[in-house]
């Protein structure tokens, strides 16, 4: 994952949901950070920041459940 890509990430979890910790690792679980509404809003972000197109079909929880994780979807999503 490219470190600014963390970043962001990181700042926006930090910003928007109260569970969320600065010694996170970026393979700690977000499930007691995000919940069911916040990642449809954690999706949202990252199509809009990222400039990311995330098919219906490849919308899954666990696809989200890690900083690192969340990273794996950008780069495999993103539109050049």
């Amino acid at each position: 994952m490219k470190a600014e890509h963390e970043q962001e990430i990181r700042a926006y979890l930090k910003s928007r949901f109260r569970g969320y910790r600065d010694d996170l690792s970026i393979h700690d679980s977000l499930e007691s950070v995000v919940d069911s509404l916040g990642l449809f809003e954690l999706v949202e972000f990252l199509e809009q920041r990222f400039n990311l197109r995330i098919p219906n079909e490849e919308f899954h929880p666990d696809k989200f459940s890690t900083i690192a994780r969340i990273g794996e979807v950008i780069e495999q999503f993103q539109q050049n």
